[in-house]
């Protein structure tokens, strides 16, 4: 199909009316075929583009704070009275390989691998002093994608110690190895019908949960480990105790424990239990919910929330199950009832990054690029804010909101560019009706120019509205969020969130599950 330059040259002369013909210019060397040039670079505004110039900045951010010396990430400095935490420098390195252009950091990624490795133990664990599992699974993922004799003669053995980590084997490790301090109960005292049967925990609870299991199948699925292994069938089981659904579309039972009884939620919570004092009480960082059963009655339960459900029904995936089973299809159906990016569903900011690997890897996964939504969740600590001032700044909301009596403190305001939206974030659920009567008095205070003409605790869904592209919205969010330094803004301190190495890499990680199924 291509045209030389020569030829074009020609045709636009012999095109002219009136003109003589003029004698061809010699003869330009040959282009080279469209086919086999570069492709073209795709336009900054498509997702594709866009989601690139976001890693770029992410990647330039955690190369500035990598530990020279070792390689890792949030290091400890020489004296300090802290474990080493290989499985932040896993999220970077696992991050930076999958990008497109891992090649041109290499060096960088080779030297990561390295302090990982330095933490490998006899047992095939690679960890500290703390939270084996939880660093090995995180660890043996980032591995996956190093290649060298080193990261693959790790593979193996950290497998093993991970099928050693989950409660009811027989031969349990923890810190130490076999018989350490934080391991497993073994299979003579967990049996199949023990609430804790098949999980995996961090090793210091006394207890397993979704959380650390779900980090360990990632690892087997990542390193090839074979569904057929009896590791993912006992996980299968402790995955149901952690579905809030008793029983499945088609009557078969699925949770068997009190605390599902006569649940419809078809979420997740957690754990089975909060410590090995509350075995079968489960337990779910969302608090409770209050559902309608059959014959009418209100009952208090555990709550189902985002990054555990999208925790559960990847699990599920690696596991073997098809997107097709009616315990995936549950979750999903979840999922479409509670849609949203703005926040850790039903736990506001709470380990809101967390939940964006979860979503992101949950959802490749699942193997599509659209998710039917039915209903956008209503927001636990954050609303939005809509036809914003273009002379609005975060500090200006946060100072037209805290005037208002009554207002609740206001932990972030994030600007979203373009669009005229902001999200304000408050500290807890039950701020959210203080914080509405504050977004009134700022209307109505400022008739002229009001910094924003209006709010809203949930997304909006529109009645028959088209599958959301996953992918796209997961982007549109990661953009607001990113600093111009490369990093994410930080929006909550639990679960290490206010710390900008972590946030940067989860929020890299789930850019780039989203990235691959993206042409």
């Amino acid at each position: 199909m291509g045209t030389s330059a020569a030829a074009v040259v020609c045709l636009l002369a012999l095109a002219q009316p009136g003109q003589p013909a003029k004698p061809a210019p010699a003869p330009a060397p040959a282009a080279a075929p469209a086919a086999a040039q570069a492709p073209t670079a795709p336009s900054p505004s498509t997702p594709s583009a866009r989601a690139a110039a976001i890693a770029d900045r992410a990647i330039a951010y955690l190369l500035s704070k990598q530990d020279a010396a070792t390689g890792g990430w949030t290091v400890p400095k020489a004296g300090e009275q802290r474990p080493h935490l290989p499985a932040i420098t896993a999220l970077a390195l696992t991050g930076m390989a999958m990008d497109p252009k891992a090649a041109a950091h290499k060096a960088a990624i080779d030297s990561a691998a390295k302090y990982i490795l330095s933490h490998r133990k006899a047992d095939g664990g690679i960890y500290d002093a703390i939270l084996p599992s939880y660093n090995t699974a995180i660890s043996l993922s980032a591995l996956a994608k190093v290649d060298s004799p080193e990261a693959k003669a790790a593979i193996e053995p950290a497998q093993n110690f991970l099928k050693r980590s989950q409660w009811g084997t027989t031969e349990p490790v923890g810190v130490g190895g076999a018989g350490g301090k934080e391991a497993p109960k073994p299979a003579a005292e967990i049996t199949p019908d023990h609430p804790f049967y098949g999980g995996v925990g961090y090793g210091n609870r006394g207890r397993p949960d979704l959380s650390n299991l779900a980090f360990t199948l990632q690892a087997w699925h990542d390193t090839g480990l074979s569904v057929d292994d009896e590791a993912y069938k006992r996980a299968i089981i402790f995955i149901q105790r952690c579905q809030m659904l008793p029983v499945d579309s088609a009557g078969k039972p699925v949770n068997d424990q009190p605390y599902a009884k006569d649940s419809k939620q078809l979420g997740f919570i957690y754990a089975t239990a909060e410590n090995d004092q509350t075995i079968g009480q489960g337990q779910s960082f969302a608090g409770t919910i209050e559902e309608t059963l059959d014959n009418g009655q209100k009952v208090s339960k555990l709550r189902a929330y985002g990054s555990m459900t999208y925790a559960g029904f990847k699990s599920y995936l690696y596991a073997g199950l098809t997107p097709q089973d009616p315990r995936v299809v549950a979750a999903v159906d979840w999922a479409r009832t509670q849609w949203t990016l703005q926040e850790n569903p039903a736990t506001g900011s709470d380990g809101y990054y967390y939940f964006l690997v979860m979503f992101a890897r949950a959802m490749e996964a699942r193997n599509e690029p659209t998710l039917a939504v039915t209903a956008g969740a209503p927001y636990r600590s954050s609303a939005l804010l809509t036809g914003v001032s273009a002379s609005a700044t975060p500090e200006s909301i946060k100072t037209a909101i805290s005037s208002q009596a009554g207002s609740p403190k206001l932990t972030t305001v994030i600007m979203l560019p373009g669009t005229r939206r902001a999200v304000v974030y408050v500290e807890k659920e039950d701020q959210m009706d203080a914080l509405e009567s504050a977004f009134a008095g700022v209307l109505v205070g400022n008739p002229g120019a009001p910094l924003f003409t209006g709010y809203a605790k949930a997304e909006p869904v529109a009645k028959g509205a088209a599958p959301l592209d996953w992918r796209t919205a997961l982007i549109d969010r990661l953009e607001a969020m990113q600093n111009p330094d490369g990093s994410f803004v930080t929006i909550d301190d639990r679960w290490m969130e206010n710390n900008p190495a972590l946030t940067t890499a989860y929020a890299l990680v789930a850019l780039q599950h989203a990235r691959k199924t993206m042409k």
